[in-house]
């Protein structure tokens, strides 16, 4: 029954798609990162339920009206040379067939990237999208957070399996990625009951990170959790948050977690710890080698050692974002792919600037602390972890090409002879309003939209 509704539901989302390409994409969305198939049991667990989505839509999409050339940018720029680089680096890839698994994965990746930034034009779709990513990560933190809170921490938190977020350490790293993203739709919706639920969920997936037991994961909570208090406007409230939530584990976490957690700085006896800085001088030593492609998708899977609890012999993956990029792809995609990360962060922080110069882009501001928090949460989390291909930070990147696109729509006038036309004016408050999600119906008399 449950796989039944589940294919109804399929149906429905398929026809939305044929109707409006942005709301196919939205599936899209939201079945690559919450994965919500595998919580079923019969035949829709294994049906491939997003690629279906993501074809028909492209196809939609491309004998539509909608347009099909996005507002070109920097971080445009530097994604479509990664792509080049890292399908001319497949070309000589040291293990052929795994990295063809990997390469059609990374592809699919970036061509979803620019179908997002094509589609996703207005402030409504943004804020929608906004909407699918958090709720798509963040159920697992919602339940995550209830389950530690029910069984004192004593298990694992886990994400959803096959996906990078299936073990205890993927979990942790998206949640934290996915909690400013509900910081900023705290700070900008409204109404009391819907603000209370966006601040319960944060406390609940905050709680979750940490009933991970991921090490990683605590030191990028951290991380971000200073950040995203510094940036934000609801300080007081945050700080309060913060102080509650770290009463509330004290009392209910294990001693074997905080044990854990206390090892953080004992890396020199620390097996795990050791295994990473192999890994780690693996791919150093690969990229001496090949110091321009690397040795392509999957060349760790030539790193044979014995390592693990049993002592099997099994391949060591790169346990960090960075040195992942640098075994298979070399130096040259290293440095695409810090690129990447840096012009991100730079686009936030000329967001977060937009609301000293015009006070109505303030919710694309408070957007671009949202994506500067996440940033710092994937780059400090993903330097110990295997997801330099994790869905959610393509997702992120293309949030804020879209934002920086919504926020160079209408040109800033240098002078009173220069002011743009009224409708100029109605677009951005417009763009404004539905970005906060206060959109009000346009009235008979004066601007179509009001204060």
């Amino acid at each position: 029954m449950r796989d039944l509704l589940f294919a109804t539901l399929i149906g429905a989302l398929v026809a939305a798609a044929l109707v409006r390409p942005h709301l196919g994409l939205l599936g899209y969305v939201w079945f690559s990162l919450m994965a919500p198939h595998r919580l079923t049991f019969g035949f829709a667990q294994d049906t491939p339920w997003a690629q279906i989505l993501f074809l028909v839509t492209l196809l939609r999409w491309f004998v539509s009206t909608e347009r099909k050339l996005p507002d070109w940018s920097l971080l445009h720029a530097l994604l479509a040379l990664f792509t080049v680089h890292f399908t001319l680096s497949f070309l000589q890839a040291w293990a052929p067939e795994p990295a063809a698994v990997k390469l059609d994965a990374a592809l699919k990746l970036m061509l979803g990237l620019y179908l997002t930034t094509a589609l996703i034009d207005r402030p409504e779709r943004l804020r929608a999208l906004i909407w699918v990513v958090a709720l798509s990560v963040g159920f697992y933190g919602l339940k995550g957070g209830l389950f530690v809170l029910a069984t004192g921490g004593a298990h694992q938190v886990l994400g959803p399996y096959p996906s990078l977020m299936a073990d205890n350490n993927g979990i942790a790293l998206a949640l934290v990625m996915v909690l400013p993203l509900f910081v900023f739709l705290y700070e900008t919706s409204r109404g009391f009951w819907l603000r209370a639920a966006l601040a319960a969920a944060a406390g609940l997936i905050a709680i979750a990170v940490l009933g991970t037991w991921s090490r990683g994961g605590l030191l990028a909570l951290v991380a971000m959790a200073l950040v995203l208090w510094w940036h934000s406007k609801a300080k007081l409230p945050l700080a309060l948050l913060g102080a509650t939530a770290g009463l509330v584990l004290v009392a209910v976490l294990p001693e074997a977690w905080f044990a854990k957690m206390s090892t953080i700085d004992e890396y020199q006896e620390d097996a795990s710890a050791q295994l990473r800085f192999t890994a780690w001088e693996y791919a150093w030593n690969v990229a001496l080698a090949s110091p321009i492609f690397g040795g392509g998708f999957k060349v760790f899977v030539l790193n044979n050692i014995r390592h693990g609890a049993g002592g099997h012999s099994d391949y060591l993956n790169a346990h960090s974002i960075y040195f992942e990029v640098l075994g298979e792809l070399g130096f040259v995609g290293l440095a695409l792919f810090l690129a990447i990360i840096a012009s991100a962060f730079l686009i936030a922080g000329r967001l977060m600037r937009l609301e000293r110069e015009r006070p109505e882009y303030r919710d694309l501001a408070r957007l671009g602390a949202a994506l500067r928090v996440s940033l710092v949460g994937y780059a400090v989390g993903g330097a110990l972890l295997n997801m330099a291909f994790f869905e959610l930070f393509y997702h992120l990147l293309a949030i804020a090409i879209v934002a920086q696109g919504l926020a160079r729509t209408v040109p800033i006038a240098s002078s009173p002879s220069e002011q743009p036309a009224e409708v100029a004016v109605d677009r951005r408050e417009l763009a404004r309003r539905l970005l906060a999600g206060t959109w009000k119906a346009p009235s008979d008399h004066g601007p179509a939209i009001s204060r």
